[in-house]
């Protein structure tokens, strides 16, 4: 969702009156994106504001949700494995390729599938003939069996010692895959996705050029000693890893490290009732123009939003991790009784992890998300608990004192 105008921005908030919870967690994510663009204290320098709210323009289509959002907190996880199986299905340019190593040249592309079983000697003489020539690639499997590849460039890198410039080397198992090939040498031509030519047992590219210069197609056979690839199938590898991961482990530990690493923004406890109002009024120091280039606020201009349109939301904001905050904001009431009643935690319990956030979100029948650093800093928060709602063209701030806990409140 892209905010042209305030009377998208309006159209934002009214569109929760008529909507279910659920359809909520697409737009929670931009409320600190539109608080920042809209309410930015007047505490603040007025030229990091016309520059943060520039940026919040430029980068606001496409916003997604919050990571902490999801119900599922080892996506990330089973993403990372996904993104490793995805990898290994592409070329990997060894450190001792240059950059220019195959070039666009449009000729077919001459590539001779090697290994080590070849022994050092038959692949430093093909390094050697491959030199220099940007139609040639030379395609490895991967690593030899428990061998990392840093060892792999390890060795490559003694055969190719004094051979400049170095030819263009990748291990690309796919590639293996794509074309059945099982023991080496093999040269397989590659012209427009298919091949024009191949052969196997052959180490020459001078012969195959010169079979090419004949015009000779196809599969020419064999034509010398294959031997078995002595190294693994990266792509493979990676493939029985994942299959033989503890997924139910990985979830735990993922669910562990992100309730350990999250970040809270705590508030002290208020020790007396207390209403604040909060002034959103802003001077822009300069244009504030929109993505498609229409003026937004001019110059000088001092606005306040909510001259114009109805804030609509109503912030209940406490810490999850006192129980009694929890009772007070669930006897809290808005003013305003069409406002959409959001649930913002200063902290939850880290221990409890998801399954404590599904008991608080079960106890106030409603959604519960973490306020964050922007909605802090925007509305002046102190104390909790809080309730924000607007009042006339100002937003009231009003920090209630904890009640205490009754039988039955746990």
């Amino acid at each position: 969702m892209t905010i042209r105008s305030s009377a998208g921005l309006m159209r934002f908030f009214k569109a929760g009156q008529h909507s279910n919870p659920a359809s909520l967690i697409g737009r929670i994510g931009r409320i600190t994106l539109l608080a920042t663009l809209y309410w930015q204290c007047p505490v603040h320098a007025e030229d990091d504001w016309l520059s943060h709210s520039q940026n919040i323009l430029n980068a606001l289509e496409g916003q997604t949700r919050p990571a902490w959002l999801d119900s599922n907190p080892h996506q990330n996880e089973a993403r990372q494995q996904a993104l490793e199986i995805f990898n290994a299905s592409k070329p990997i340019a060894l450190g001792v390729t240059p950059d220019h190593a195959v070039s666009q040249t449009g000729k077919p592309l001459r590539v001779m599938f090697i290994s080590f079983s070849l022994g050092e000697s038959v692949l430093k003489g093909i390094f050697e003939e491959a030199s220099g020539q940007d139609d040639v690639l030379l395609v490895l499997r991967g690593p030899k069996p428990k061998q990392k590849l840093p060892g792999l460039f390890a060795d490559l890198k003694v055969l190719l010692k004094d051979i400049d410039p170095v030819p263009a080397i990748v291990i690309d198992p796919t590639r293996f895959q794509k074309w059945a090939v099982t023991t080496v040498p093999e040269i397989v031509v590659e012209e427009q996705g298919k091949a024009s030519l191949r052969v196997r047992g052959v180490t020459s590219l001078d012969w195959l050029k010169s079979r090419q210069a004949a015009g000779r197609q196809g599969d020419l056979g064999r034509f010398g000693e294959v031997y078995e690839i002595a190294e693994i199938d990266l792509l493979e590898e990676i493939k029985h890893r994942l299959a033989a991961m503890n997924w139910p482990q990985k979830q735990q530990q993922a669910i562990a490290r992100f309730w350990e690493q999250r970040r809270f923004e705590v508030l002290p406890e208020t020790q007396e009732n207390r209403d604040r109002l909060v002034d959103l009024t802003i001077t822009a120091p300069h244009d504030v123009m929109a993505p498609n280039g229409n003026l937004l606020i001019r110059a000088g201009l001092s606005v306040n939003p909510l001259d114009n349109m109805a804030f609509g939301l109503c912030l209940m904001v406490f810490d999850a991790t006192q129980q009694e905050q929890i009772n007070t904001v669930r006897q809290l009431s808005c003013q305003d009784k069409k406002a959409r009643v959001l649930y913002l935690a200063t902290q939850l319990p880290r221990q409890a992890g998801w399954d404590g956030l599904k008991t608080l979100e079960t106890t106030l029948k409603a959604p519960v998300y973490l306020l964050t650093a922007d909605v802090r800093q925007r509305f002046q928060l102190q104390k909790v608990p809080a309730l924000v709602e607007q009042s006339g063209n100002r937003i009231v701030v009003r920090e209630r004192k904890v009640t205490q806990s009754k039988p039955g409140d746990h």
